[in-house]
């Protein structure tokens, strides 16, 4: 189910103007059967380019706020709210967002995940209709089917502030905490099995 749903949208065309400007849709990158999420705003130039999520200066803060907490790539997969790059990086617009509404519920349904982690706005309004990210990182609220949902601070958010330690400090506190769920559901799971 995963390989085709990732084909399905291998040549979606539904932004006219972020198909014009990508290179390569960007699907998503890490373990598709992963018990996490991670969903990101859009791919920046990096990842058009790579066709991987947060591999630039972001995805290096993330791999080291991953590792604090215990997690590597590999535990995890990583996507976005919109699957191209928008003109200038420029945020992703209302309905690019909605235009890629379905696919993100699809790979949702798909990898039923035990935590979905939203990083930024954008991500956390998308998933669970909450913005104020500044407010809410770090807490708990629960999706469909009993998943539970962590919004997290962008990374690019600790590269803009000129690597504030305190910041840093407080996002590593939410990857414990999204690690913490992650092996609650997962001994859950493992409980049930029995």
């Amino acid at each position: 189910m995963f390989d085709k749903l990732k084909q399905e949208y291998s040549n979606c065309s539904k932004c006219s103007e972020l198909c014009k400007n990508r290179t390569q849709i960007v699907f998503g990158s890490g373990n598709k059967e992963a018990d996490v999420i991670f969903i990101g705003e859009a791919p920046g130039a990096n990842e058009d380019k790579q066709g991987i999520p947060f591999c630039g200066m972001s995805g290096k803060i993330l791999n080291e706020l991953l590792a604090s907490a215990g997690l590597s790539r590999e535990d995890i997969f990583i996507t976005n709210t919109v699957l191209c790059r928008p003109p200038e990086n420029r945020n992703p617009k209302k309905d690019e967002i909605e235009n890629c509404r379905e696919r993100l519920d699809k790979l949702i349904s798909v990898m039923q995940p035990k935590v979905i982690v939203t990083i930024g706005n954008f991500a956390t309004e998308r998933i669970i209709g909450k913005t104020g990210i500044k407010t809410i990182h770090g807490m708990l609220f629960d999706f469909k089917q009993s998943i539970k949902v962590v919004p997290v601070i962008h990374p690019a958010s600790y590269l803009y502030s000129g690597r504030n330690p305190e910041l840093f400090e407080q996002m590593k506190a939410d990857f414990k905490t999204i690690a913490e769920v992650v092996d609650v559901k997962v001994r859950q799971k493992n409980l049930g099995d029995f």
